[in-house]
């Protein structure tokens, strides 16, 4: 119940695409002289030449491994000397009805609401490094949260050898949402309630030099 909770109060903490002129970049041709199937069969030929069926099919599963193990890391983040400790608000406005599995709503369309006015307590101690960093993993291993339930996640790194390094269950914050929500722009991080408040504390730590 712990874990449904924390998740449902980070849920309540859209995703917008864009799209750019990249320049060009490799060969071009004309649509109407090259099938374009054709060519990317022949691109899958050239790069797996001379490898059997069952040497390909591991060189693809090793790859989608190896993507899903190191994500994309979040970009745009420091590591500083000094600390800095704020308030955050997670209150929001709410643009669309809300409604429990029992269809009761329980907040309407320009509603304010602050997600501690469903959820009093977040129990949990959220922490964001970098897991690259020697200095960060060693900073996490020395960190002794008050709360019952902690959530290490990365924002650049092996998901793997993190959470074998440290002994947990690792997460990544996959293109840096929870960064932007809580306005983080340096790490090591952390992230609890205030206490007795409805707020949250972010704390951004300052390291020593490599």
């Amino acid at each position: 119940m712990k874990h449904i909770i924390s998740g449902a109060l980070l849920a309540a903490l859209s995703l917008q695409a864009s799209a750019s002129e990249l320049g060009t970049y490799g060969d071009t041709w004309n649509i109407r002289e090259q099938n374009l199937i054709t060519v990317l069969k022949r691109n899958l030929q050239e790069h797996f030449a001379g490898q059997s069926q069952a040497e390909i099919e591991q060189s693809l599963r090793q790859k989608a491994e190896d993507e899903a193990m190191r994500p994309a890391p979040v970009e745009g983040l420091v590591t500083g000397r000094d600390t800095h400790t704020r308030l955050f608000d997670p209150s929001f406005t709410v643009t669309r009805d809300m409604a429990d599995q029992n269809g009761r709503v329980f907040a309407h369309r320009g509603q304010k609401v602050n997600p501690f006015d469903i959820i009093p307590v977040f129990d949990d101690t959220l922490y964001f490094i970098d897991a690259d960093d020697p200095r960060q993993v060693d900073w996490m291993k020395q960190q002794t949260p008050s709360t019952t339930q902690v959530h290490v996640i990365l924002v650049n790194g092996n998901i793997k050898d993190s959470a074998a390094a440290l002994g947990t269950r690792i997460w990544f914050d996959q293109d840096g949402s929870l960064i932007r929500k809580f306005g983080i722009t340096q790490i090591p991080a952390r992230v609890q309630q205030a206490p007795g408040k409805k707020l949250f504390t972010i704390t951004e730590f300052g390291l020593p030099d490599r």
